[in-house]
């Protein structure tokens, strides 16, 4: 009897305290602390990857704990830089108004710094509508409403709806286009076009030039936008699609760093690849890679 009831003991406290560590865990996690981990027990044999199912559950728990970890520094990083860049454009127009109202400016002083309030509030409505637009596609995971779009027409209707911008930098395109259709969805398509090409526009010399080629390889449509603009270091390229990341050149631009974190995320909706090759000094080519379901059997 003596026995029996301490084998009872021994095992009941053997199975319940590693559920405990694994509530007193969660505990944590319920009160923000991300960095809690549950020890695991080594393994007697090596060919099994978990000594028992308590200890699957705490291998299953330290990944989501790392995970909301990675997420709340993120949240963090991204609340960050939010301030930031709706604090400069801010802090600009409340300078430049607090001149204005104290006066003493000759008229043309008053026009020049109103045009600066008037490009700071550009630019903070353009990082606004950027935010938001990227908050849908973040909640988004529903492509949407798919239709059969010519990809040459989209790219045409594109460079045409920016057409003031590469018209007073005089920048010629060559453009080299198949007529591929695919099944896709055309507004989130062609918001992917708009940017890319805008982008090239931006970082293109007066009088340069920008060449657009779409084709097809094997069982994907390939679209490829490339400017002989200032271009990017090496080091750079891997960071541009990162949220509110802007090398020098971008700075100079007075971009938000939203555009390319949009593009990327449109092109993995639709079930695509972007990449980025480019040079400093001599330009940047941007490809766009996407399935072409209609010729894929």
């Amino acid at each position: 009897m003596i026995i029996g009831g301490f084998l009872i003991a021994f095992g009941t406290r053997h199975l319940t305290a590693p559920i405990i560590e694994v509530s007193n865990a969660a505990k944590e996690i319920a009160q923000g602390n991300f960095q809690v981990e549950i020890p695991r027990e080594e393994k007697s044999n090596p060919s099994y990857e978990y000594v028992d199912e308590i200890d699957e559950l705490a291998d299953h728990f330290n990944r989501m704990a790392k995970e909301l970890n990675r997420m709340d520094y993120m949240r963090k990083e991204f609340m960050s830089n939010v301030s930031h860049e709706v604090k400069t454009p801010a802090a600009a127009i409340t300078g430049f108004t607090e001149i204005l109202i104290d006066g003493g400016l000759t008229e043309e002083e008053e026009k020049e710094y109103l045009a600066l309030v008037n490009e700071e509030s550009i630019r903070l409505s353009s990082l606004c509508e950027n935010m938001l637009r990227m908050s849908r596609l973040d909640n988004q995971v529903i492509v949407g409403i798919k239709d059969y779009i010519r990809i040459d027409e989209q790219l045409r209707k594109a460079a045409i709806l920016l057409s003031d911008k590469w018209q007073g930098k005089q920048i010629d395109f060559e453009v080299k286009l198949e007529e591929n259709r695919i099944m896709t969805n055309q507004d989130l398509l062609l918001e992917v076009w708009i940017n890319l090409i805008d982008n090239a526009i931006k970082y293109s010399n007066e009088g340069g030039s920008i060449s657009i080629s779409e084709y097809r390889r094997e069982n994907r449509i390939i679209v490829e936008i490339a400017d002989e603009g200032i271009g990017m270091k090496k080091e750079k390229i891997p960071k541009i699609f990162d949220q509110f990341y802007q090398c020098e050149e971008s700075h100079k631009k007075k971009g938000n760093g939203l555009g390319l974190s949009i593009v990327k995320r449109i092109v993995h909706m639709l079930s695509g690849e972007i990449s980025c090759e480019s040079e400093y000094g001599k330009g940047t080519r941007m490809t766009v890679s996407l399935p072409d379901e209609e010729h894929s059997f």
